[in-house]
Formats: C-alpha cells, sequence, structure tokens
C-alpha cells in the first residue's frame, strides 16, 4: 500500500508525471524543489514538453509552472475493487495517484469517501482506466 509522502520523492529532479496532454500524449514533468520539516507539504516545478505539432500550443498559456504539492494519509484502510488503499486526508494543488505513485499535475480522479469525511482515493486517469474504476462509473451512472 501506498504511504508515500513528498518527502519520499527525490528533490531536485525532473520526473515524469502521472498525466499527459490530451492532444500529443507528452508527459508532464515534475521537480520537487522544498519540503516542509514534516515531509508532508512542498513546492514542486512542472513542465509539458508538447511535441512541435500539438494542437495544445496553439491554446495554453503556460507550459510550465510553480505550485504546491502534498498529502497526508488517514489511518484507516479502504478498499477498493479488491485493493487496500490509505485514503487521503488532505492533499494540496498537486498530489499522488495511489495507484502508480507518480503525482498528478492537473485533476485527477477523486472519488470521495463518506461525502470526503473519510478522506478521498486519488487516481490519475490512466490507473482509474487500468483497475476498471471508470468502467465501474459508467455502469452506476
Amino acid at each position: 500500500m501506498n504511504t508515500k509522502l513528498l518527502k519520499d520523492y527525490p528533490r531536485n529532479l525532473w520526473m515524469e508525471a502521472a498525466d499527459a496532454c490530451g492532444f500529443c500524449g507528452a508527459k508532464y514533468q515534475v521537480k520537487v524543489t522544498w519540503v516542509d520539516e514534516r515531509g508532508c507539504f512542498g513546492d514542486i516545478e512542472w513542465k509539458i514538453p508538447h511535441k512541435d505539432d500539438c494542437h495544445e500550443l496553439i491554446y495554453e498559456e503556460e507550459s510550465e509552472g510553480n505550485d504546491i504539492a502534498g498529502w497526508e494519509f488517514h489511518d484507516k484502510v479502504y478498499s477498493l475493487m479488491g485493493r487496500e488503499y490509505y485514503p487521503l486526508k488532505t492533499r494540496a494543488n498537486i498530489g499522488p495517484c495511489l495507484q502508480c505513485r507518480k503525482l498528478v499535475v492537473t485533476v485527477p480522479l477523486i472519488l470521495f469517501l463518506d461525502g470526503g469525511n473519510e478522506g478521498e482515493l486519488d487516481f490519475c486517469f490512466g490507473c482509474a482506466k487500468t483497475l476498471g474504476i471508470l468502467d465501474q462509473l459508467k455502469v452506476k451512472a
């Protein structure tokens, strides 16, 4: 089970994020630049190296930036589709996919537990698709 905190990611090293451009498929890149003393929250730089012919380059104002990243876990384990996860108790703008453990720069699929009172399960859309979560949401919708 994933209980990896922001402090567990390397600092000042570009890493592949969980999400990608919807047009050209270029993966976001992230770099943790500072982490608080508890190891939960900090600063992150991000960029997306779009392909030269990407349509997003026409509309997107920024292809790099800075943001706040971090999260804390609940103590209680939650089971979803035969797997166990520690739900996120709090999350900054950038947080982890609970399955692949990569950071999600854009918007994750968020499953709120008990209206958010028991936390949330966050997944990148690639993992949500692989795990079958998206198919289950279609069935229940």
